[in-house]
């Protein structure tokens, strides 16, 4: 283990963690010089994003420059903070990380969540410097900030371009010198060491007059081995659902070792079963002889039952092995009413949700029902850009058509007093634009907390997450021209002054229209729901009122007047009675529909509804 190096590349999104990783696979001659880009970010969402919403590992061979030959396990991380769990779990897999800021933009807030992240973990952190080619690179000021974040020296800090490949070689030289082998036991002493043994042996001799085999083949006792296997300990930080191979688990493996066809066990769901295959990432997945201590790799366990094989779960080659800690379970912070827009499609939505759960195990869902949109899910998100992925991985790898309503916060509601919950939100901008972003913050019912203005301009505020996720990060990017960042983490429930806010069609509730709200937004709510409806609801043969109650109040009124229809057309001249009586009992049969009829809302108006 002493020549194995487990580490992951940390950073805020767009400073180049992937294209270093390409040249770090590249200068290891993992792969060969003429790829495609981003070789690591596999999901075809990813790529055309840009950005990295997945882990992945791999495993590449460095001859180091003592000559010595070194295998660097490299875990690339998303920097988004929606996918921070995918981060969190890679970070109990490695000894060390690199930290990896633009120089263009300096230290931003995702990468100094990062940082305390790997910290807390103990972890052996590489300062590097990226983009430092381009024209306004500010490298003396960046290293300034890296000096006083960490407490490094200037020598310790990585100077490179990512693009070109300047000062990488350096990089895997640190990655060597720096960073700790694994720990971790391929075995456990007996407690016997030689002496032992050949005093128990020949103690043996005299009591039965026998020679040991190995006394009478070679006239000397054999080294006898002080070792037995060590319990096999792996930890699962990610897995995949293959068609013909079951569930295949990504593994660091801490103790012992294991290959193929061996018999495990896994501890939380109480499951044996036998490996088809183990192996490296070399990034495809490569079949090897054996897994042993400290190395990261996968394993085929044939399962065919998704939910058996969990994220943070240990697999031992017994029950009686101690399971490792695992993780800290991410829970979701934001939740959206999810329908297949044909009823049919129902059983492919769940089978589908289960198997991103089984490479997601942030991802929450539980079945519902609307009267209007028929059955569907319930399923939560860590933020808004986690829930638009999901959105469109359902769409495009399981060819889904699908409604999904505005993600809303998880209110607690006790004795009969609404509680939302608070975010701690720091922000890092220009000096330039503190004001425009201090007003941005208190139009959004922030409070402050403090301000740093060492190098950027550092500001930490209490928001509402209801605040946070409508619209916040958009108008941030506005007013401060695209250079401020901000990284969040819950901080607890409060009291606040909120209510249901009811979507009434001729008195009766529309649940899949009605959400809670907090008084200040609840007319401006109000009145944009109203409308909208007004425009997306066809005409009926009777009028249509559309109210929103709040607090008992209705608070917005719109209405479509009836659908007129003609039923005198057919009659030429004769009597006026006759003509009166079809008004009359058109006008009843008007009034009975309205008073037992259901207005027909197309699942269109739900739809632009939603995604208005």
């Amino acid at each position: 283990m002493d020549r194995i190096r487990n580490f992951a590349i940390i950073a805020h999104i767009d400073h180049g963690k992937s294209t270093l990783a390409d040249r770090l696979l590249e200068f290891t001659k993992t792969i060969s010089t003429h790829h495609e880009e981003q070789m690591l970010d596999r999901n075809p969402i990813s790529r055309e994003r840009g950005i990295t919403i997945k882990l992945a590992p791999v495993r590449m061979q460095y001859q180091a420059q003592n000559v010595q030959s070194f295998i660097l396990n490299l875990i690339d991380t998303p920097g988004h903070v929606d996918f921070s769990y995918e981060v969190d779990r890679t970070l109990a897999c490695v000894e060390g990380a690199i930290l990896l800021v633009d120089a263009t933009q300096g230290i931003q807030a995702q990468t100094i969540s990062n940082a305390y992240k790997a910290i807390e973990k103990g972890l052996e952190i590489i300062p590097v410097i990226n983009k430092i080619d381009m024209p306004n690179a500010e490298i003396e000021k960046t290293k300034e900030a890296f000096i006083d974040f960490l407490g490094c020296e200037e020598q310790d800090i990585f100077l490179i371009s990512a693009k070109t490949g300047q000062g990488v070689e350096k990089v895997l030289e640190a990655i060597v010198k720096y960073i700790p082998p694994p720990t971790g036991n391929k075995n456990v002493q007996t407690g016997l060491n030689h002496h032992d043994v050949q005093t128990g042996l020949n103690h043996h001799d005299v009591q039965t007059g026998l020679k040991p085999v190995s006394t009478c083949d070679n006239h000397s006792l054999k080294p006898v081995s002080t070792e037995i296997a060590c319990p096999f300990q792996a930890l699962i930080f990610d897995s995949y659902y293959d068609t013909h191979k079951g569930v295949i688990a990504f593994v660091r493996v801490f103790s012992g070792s294991c290959k193929k066809n061996d018999t495990l066990f896994l501890h939380a769901s109480d499951q044996t079963f036998q490996t088809t295959e183990v192996g490296i990432f070399s990034p495809d997945l490569i079949p090897s002889q054996q897994l042993f201590a400290g190395e990261i790799g996968y394993i085929v366990t044939n399962l065919k039952d998704i939910h058996q094989v969990r994220v943070g779960d240990t697999i031992s080659h017994s029950h009686t092995a101690p399971p490792l800690t695992g993780y800290k379970h991410a829970q979701p912070v934001v939740f959206a009413s999810m329908f297949p827009t044909e009823t049919h499609e129902y059983e492919n939505v769940t089978k589908a949700l289960e198997k991103i759960q089984l490479n997601d195990a942030s991802l929450t869902f539980q079945p519902i029902y609307s009267q209007a949109l028929g059955p569907g899910y319930r399923v939560g998100f860590l933020g808004l850009l986690h829930a638009d992925v999901i959105r469109e991985r359902l769409e495009r790898e399981y060819n889904l058509d699908l409604v999904l309503t505005p993600p809303q916060v998880d209110y607690k509601i006790e004795h009969n007093s609404y509680y939302e919950p608070i975010v701690k939100l720091l922000l890092i901008t220009p000096q330039t634009y503190v004001g425009a972003v201090m007003q941005l913050c208190k139009e959004y019912r922030s409070t402050f907390v403090t301000m740093d203005n060492r190098h950027q301009v550092t500001l930490e505020y209490e928001m509402p997450l209801s605040e946070m996720i409508d619209g916040f990060f958009d108008n941030l990017k506005s007013v401060t021209s695209g250079f401020a960042s901000f990284d969040w983490q819950y901080l607890r429930h409060d009291q606040t002054d909120a209510d249901k806010l009811t979507i009434l069609l001729n008195g009766n509730e529309v649940s899949e229209f009605s959400e809670i709200v907090v008084q200040e937004r609840s007319r401006e709510k109000a009145e944009s729901i109203t409308k909208k409806l007004k425009e997306l609801i066809p005409k009926q043969q009777y009028e249509v009122r559309i109210q929103a109650k709040y607090k008992g109040k209705i608070i917005a009124s719109e209405r479509n007047s009836a659908l007129r229809k003609d039923v005198t057309a057919k009659l030429y001249g004769g009597d006026r009675t006759r003509k009166d009586k079809l008004l009359e009992k058109q006008k009843k049969g008007k009034k009975k529909m309205k008073a037992i009829g259901k207005i027909d809302v197309p699942k269109e108006a739900f739809f632009k509804l939603f995604n208005s």
